[in-house]
């Protein structure tokens, strides 16, 4: 690593909405780190599964 990296989600590189929830991608260090905001009643199936088409999320996931 160069040198240490300053990022704030108020600017993040890229936005992804569905209904119910928001999520908001930024790239540091070689890596992406995201946020997710959730709404009062999301759900998987009813939110995120109609528009990917799929079971669950394939990608893979480190949350905190």
């Amino acid at each position: 690593m160069d040198k240490a990296e300053l990022r704030s989600f108020s600017e993040p590189d890229e936005v992804r909405e569905f209904p119910k929830v928001r999520v908001e991608l930024m790239k540091i260090g070689g890596g992406v780190v995201g946020r997710a905001i959730f709404e009062p009643g999301w759900r998987w199936s009813e939110s995120v599964r109609p528009i990917l088409n799929t079971q669950s999320c394939d990608a893979p996931h480190f949350q905190y």
